[in-house]
């Protein structure tokens, strides 16, 4: 009788629970026992920040509960990592006293913010984290209150997740200033520490883009990588430049969680992500894969693949693939392996919210082999129903029992 294969899947994002639906969808449990780990108890999409921002969807109606895993034969622990030791096939956590054995990993633990990198941010109120979900219904508080002044939005590094979303935040608020009567009277603006608004998608859609937010008076500045913010409501750049406001929000700094940082799955030197393959996704190690936002694909124009839901689930589906072709090909009895087939393509799509139930869409496709191309479709109604549905859809194939 065959034993068992052990995989653990670290994380619970985008690409955590699609590796673990499609793997659970064509692997029976007594083929693989399947284990997803993450210190979160809730799912929740980043996207919905957007809609708490605008004033449509409320934090405690967002998060859904990972626990409805084990509905669906994924056993679910609620713990956080504390070490990974690919060279010995095992994990530690918080809580378990004794190392978890693996015969596939699937590291998706995406990328930490760190608000704490900018000097003088976590000390100023009227500074916010607007990745931090928690934080979004004090900003909508605070944008409603604002009656005159300058809101400053600062992108504090690159890379970080969801690229468009600084352009989204920004004119959605644009959106709730107009609704609230006071846009007039408030000055908006975009700070990117690049030469244009989005690299990966290159200067044509960044153009697009600027365009969007100078129709609707909003003032994008590049090449301002934010330094520290300083005392009186002064932010200071990095090319020496400082500009006051009376409400700043941030993008802040990712990086790659404490966990990978302290074991072997980076390499020596300023490595920042987990470098794989860019077709296979996988590690240096056997049987140990990367997705998502905690790893890195540098393309060859220097560009890497965005930190984004939509890549993640795409690499999910080649990864998950490639364990089912090897698990079936090791039970096979007659020994006629089928090779493996299934490549990441370096698709991709999102959409880019502009307030006024209206969102463009962003198609990618970032392996092409004359070149990266992007091409943005302009904001309609149609857009923005597809973004609430895509929302929707997977949390009902993710974590809803069917």
């Amino acid at each position: 009788m065959t034993t068992a294969k052990q995989l653990l899947i670290l994380g619970a994002g985008f690409g955590g629970l699609a590796s673990a639906t499609l793997l659970r969808k064509s692997l029976p449990q007594e083929e693989c026992q399947i284990t997803v780990i993450d210190k979160n108890p809730h799912f929740m999409m980043g996207i919905v920040n957007l809609w708490m921002l605008s004033g449509s969807r409320r934090l405690e109606d967002s998060q859904v509960a990972l626990s409805k895993l084990d509905d669906k034969g994924i056993s679910f622990l609620n713990d956080e990592i504390t070490g990974i030791y690919p060279s010995e096939n095992s994990i530690t956590t918080r809580t378990n006293q004794n190392k978890l054995k693996y015969d596939y990993l699937i590291v998706a633990l995406g990328a930490e913010l760190a608000p704490k990198l900018i000097d003088g941010f976590e000390d100023n109120g009227s500074c916010f984290n607007v990745y931090d979900a928690h934080q979004v219904p004090n900003l909508r508080e605070k944008i409603l209150s604002l009656k005159s002044g300058r809101i400053v939005i600062c992108i504090a590094d690159i890379p970080y997740k969801c690229p468009p979303a600084p352009y989204e935040i920004s004119l959605l608020i644009n959106d709730i200033l107009i609704k609230n009567g006071t846009r007039n009277s408030i000055d908006l603006n975009v700070y990117a520490p690049a030469p244009i608004a989005l690299p990966v998608a290159g200067p044509n859609i960044s153009q697009s883009v600027v365009k969007l937010l100078n129709d609707n008076d909003v003032k994008f500045h590049p090449l301002h990588k934010l330094k520290k913010v300083l005392d009186k409501n002064t932010v200071e750049f990095e090319n020496g430049s400082k500009t006051n406001f009376d409400l700043l929000i941030v993008i802040p700094p990712h990086q790659v969680p404490r966990v990978i940082k302290n074991s072997d799955l980076l390499g020596d030197g300023d490595q920042r992500w987990i470098k794989v393959d860019k077709f296979t996704l996988r590690t240096k190690y056997k049987n140990v894969f990367a997705i998502g936002d905690v790893m890195e694909i540098r393309l060859d124009n220097g560009i890497t693949i965005p930190k984004a839901g939509i890549f993640a689930e795409g690499q999910a589906k080649v990864v998950s693939q490639h364990i089912i072709d090897e698990i079936r090909n090791n039970n096979n009895s007659n020994n006629s392996k089928k090779p493996h087939s299934s490549k990441f393509d370096g698709k991709g799509y999102c959409f880019m919210e502009v307030g006024n139930k209206k969102a463009g869409y962003i198609d990618a496709d970032l392996y092409n082999e004359g070149g990266p191309t992007v091409r943005l479709d302009p904001p309609s109604a149609e857009f923005y129903e597809k973004k609430l549905d895509f929302e929707k859809s997977r949390i009902n194939e993710w974590l809803m029992r069917q």
